[in-house]
């Protein structure tokens, strides 16, 4: 094959948005050639590098839209630095049979726990998996629905929510509250039932949420449906990595300050 017609074929490639082919063109060539392979072999290569940088595309994609604080995965969440957990029940759940099933997923434990890092290696996992996620935190997201009132778009967000597949909201704790937010929590809460999983994290027991949101009441029902078939880690007795953890200072560390659970 001359270069001219080498040449060709990657331009041709290109047009018809096949870049990555043309990419790996000389380099599948090669291989083909050293290890003497079959036309179908040397196809189902060339085409497989175009499918797995597609991929690696879509999922990257996946990840910036689920607007996740930063990169939180499994592989770099210390396991053994939280004796408490329940390691392997975890490592089950990352099968992802919570989003089939539309299930609530609930982390508690108090301030440094590991709870964000935990909820967004799930939405991670879920983006892997093909999912589509979002990361809320939950003032973010109540101003979100907040804003929607003004022009009577409530049903449309909600709508908008309700198509994901996992919709994260952490810190349901202290928030600066308006008299809306515990309905349209309740609101979200009613429209996800059954459709969209939800992982809720919260550094405050959720019995304790009455008094954050301002209206006791509707809390009561937004809990009663979180609850309904959830699943409940409980990581409150656990270790803070922002004060004992490896990259704490070194005077926390040593003399760790308390924390209320």
């Amino acid at each position: 094959m001359t270069p001219t017609i080498l040449e060709q074929i990657k331009q041709d490639l290109r047009r018809l948005y096949l870049g990555d082919m043309a990419q790996n063109l000389e380099q599948v060539l090669e291989a083909a050639q050293s290890e003497r392979q079959g036309h179908l072999d040397f196809l189902a290569r060339l085409l497989s590098a175009q499918l797995q940088a597609r991929q690696a595309r879509s999922l990257q994609k996946r990840i910036r839209k689920a607007g996740f604080p930063r990169n939180m995965t499994f592989e770099s969440f210390d396991w053994n630095f939280q004796p408490g957990l329940n390691v392997e029940h975890l490592k089950d759940l990352q099968h992802l049979g919570f989003i089939s099933q539309h299930q609530p997923f609930l982390i508690v434990g108090k301030t440094g726990t590991g709870k964000s890092h935990l909820a967004a290696s799930f939405g991670i996992r879920a983006c892997e998996a093909g999912f589509k996620v979002q990361f809320f935190e939950l003032q973010k997201l109540l101003s979100l629905l907040y804003a929607t009132l003004a022009d009577d778009s409530t049903d449309m967000l909600l709508s908008k929510l309700t198509r994901l597949d996992l919709l994260i909201i952490d810190a349901m704790d202290h928030i600066r509250t308006k008299p809306e937010y515990p309905s349209l929590l309740l609101e979200l809460v009613n429209a996800c039932q059954n459709r969209t999983s939800l992982i809720v994290t919260s550094r405050i027991s959720f019995q304790e949420l009455g008094s954050v949101l301002g209206n006791p009441s509707i809390t009561h029902a937004i809990l009663d449906r979180l609850f309904h078939r959830a699943i409940v880690i409980n990581i409150h007795q656990g270790r803070s990595y922002r004060t004992e953890g490896p990259d704490a200072p070194k005077h926390l560390q040593e003399h760790p300050p308390a924390t209320l659970d």
